[in-house]
């Protein structure tokens, strides 16, 4: 049995033949130290929150492997999910068998699934349970975008997107009035059976829009003009990685709580993440406000304040007393963009939006300590899949740049191309956590706080976590390498 590191803050595991995954997940979940838990069919991992206990953890996780073989006593949910059988890929699939259209629905919704893993999106089920005929590869090309809803088989199984997303699953229809999410968590779990009922087409319910914040009774900032995305972000929402929610946070944790600290708020009170530019402007009397380059400061009633990363930064950070006064969501306030909830209502900050801070005054004042200067040398820890030599070698040797196709999932790099590893095309998904730098085919990406939790490209290795900020904090453009550690 094998326990390995997974970049310097995770643990990853295979999971043995028989092991009862979902009195693994609540054993894993209740232990001390342990922040998050993913497990996809093969394999687990655990996110560490304290890791200087590194060691007991792997010896506890070891003896869960050895005894989670019998029955979960914990009853796994039903689920009843009515479907239009009106796909893209539905009428081709059907002529590439040798069958009726009709035939194809007898065969994926005649059978019960049960929820083998979660991932890729937040609340994707990857159900399995497939009528063998129907184990069919992902497309050549993913499609741009998949509608919210719709309804998909490959790789052996069968899931229902949460949110418009890009994707490469064949189309077989849509799910009708199924929410991904309550506010208890992903609405399938670990082990939950689910069967689909064909219906005829009507349309579904519009899907319930985000708590949107309470309306401000005191001072509070209006957003101005807004040049690129500004969304809300705190210290993150750890504990749902096991329903395929990344833990997110500050792209640059320590940028926002240098900003905090100026008003004397916890390190991830919630703040803004400006990329680009933002003006926000002081109503209803004088707000205190701190940024991460210029400290705190009191805007007057009708004072405007303009922030903007102006090429020196990838982003910027804007504190309030308190923090800003949004609804909770599963346990965070920040905005998780790729399933538009959390934060403002889900979404990127506009023109006229209201922000009020938690507190009317800041707890204290304290001067802005100096940002840590940005390093190009980024430490990484390599593995732990087994990647050839020359390939790691190469990624060590390689000055990248910052590609401008990134964003909190992930940061793109651009270099010569690494030397070619050959890695099995139906490669099972695994665990993936923040910093893990993936090969890809058309080169690595380095995941950010908003990554898939599972993935099935190879990880040639993990940047170290004291290394987060200064990656994560390169402008676009900006050359960087990589540098071995441990």
């Amino acid at each position: 049995m094998t326990i390995e590191l997974l970049g310097d803050r995770a643990l990853r595991f295979a999971l043995p033949a028989g092991a009862d995954r979902r009195a693994l997940l609540d054993d894993l979940r209740s232990l001390p130290g342990v922040r998050d838990v993913v497990l996809t069919e093969a394999r687990g991992a655990v996110v560490l929150s304290a890791p200087q206990e590194r060691a007991a953890i792997e010896t506890a996780i070891a003896a869960r492997l050895v005894s989670t073989r019998a029955g979960s006593h914990r009853a796994s949910a039903e689920h009843r999910i009515e479907v239009i059988y009106d796909g893209e890929d539905l009428a081709a699939l059907a002529e590439t068998l040798h069958v009726g259209v009709d035939d194809v629905v007898a065969m994926h919704a005649g059978r019960d699934y049960d929820v083998a893993m979660l991932g890729f999106l937040p609340g994707f089920a990857y159900l399995r349970g497939l009528d063998p005929r129907l184990v069919v590869p992902r497309r050549s090309s993913p499609r741009p975008r998949v509608p919210e809803g719709s309804l998909a088989i490959a790789a052996g199984y069968t899931g229902i997107y949460p949110f418009a997303s890009p994707g490469g699953w064949l189309l077989l229809g849509r799910a009708l009035d199924h929410a991904a999410f309550d506010e208890r968590g992903a609405t399938l779990a670990l082990g939950d059976r689910v069967r689909f009922v064909p219906v005829p087409a009507r349309a579904s319910r519009p899907r319930t829009p985000p708590a949107a914040p309470a309306p401000p009774t005191g001072a509070y900032l209006e957003v101005g003009r807004a040049l690129g995305p500004a969304i809300l972000v705190d210290g993150g929402r750890p504990g749902h990685m096991h329903e395929g929610v990344p833990a997110g946070g500050a792209l640059v944790a320590g940028a926002l709580a240098r900003a905090n600290a100026s008003l004397g708020n916890d390190d991830g009170a919630c703040g803004v993440e400006i990329f680009g530019s933002l003006e926000v402007v002081a109503r209803g009397g004088g707000v205190a406000i701190a940024d991460d380059e210029r400290g705190a400061r009191l805007l007057a009633e009708g004072e405007a304040a303009v922030l903007g990363t102006e090429g020196r930064a990838r982003a910027r950070y804007l504190a309030v007393a308190g923090g800003f006064d949004v609804p909770l969501f599963l346990g965070g306030r920040g905005t998780l963009p790729v399933a538009k909830v959390g934060g403002f209502e889900g979404r990127p900050l506009k023109r006229g939006d209201r922000l009020a801070p938690r507190l009317e005054a800041p707890a204290r004042i304290e001067a802005l300590s100096p940002a840590r200067p940005l390093e190009r040398a980024i430490r990484v820890r390599i593995g732990p899949d087994d990647v050839p030599a020359p390939v790691v070698d190469a990624l060590l040797a390689t000055t990248f740049t910052i590609a401008p196709a990134s964003d909190r999932t992930g940061v793109r790099l651009v270099g010569p191309t690494l030397p070619s590893a050959e890695f099995p095309s139906d490669r099972p998904s695994g665990p993936m956590v923040h910093g893990v730098i993936e090969l890809t085919p058309s080169g690595p990406i380095v995941l950010g706080p908003d990554h898939p939790t599972t993935g099935g490209y190879p990880i040639i290795a993990v940047v170290c976590h004291d290394s987060l900020d200064a990656f994560f904090g390169q402008p676009v453009g900006s050359p960087v390498t990589f540098v071995r550690h441990g």
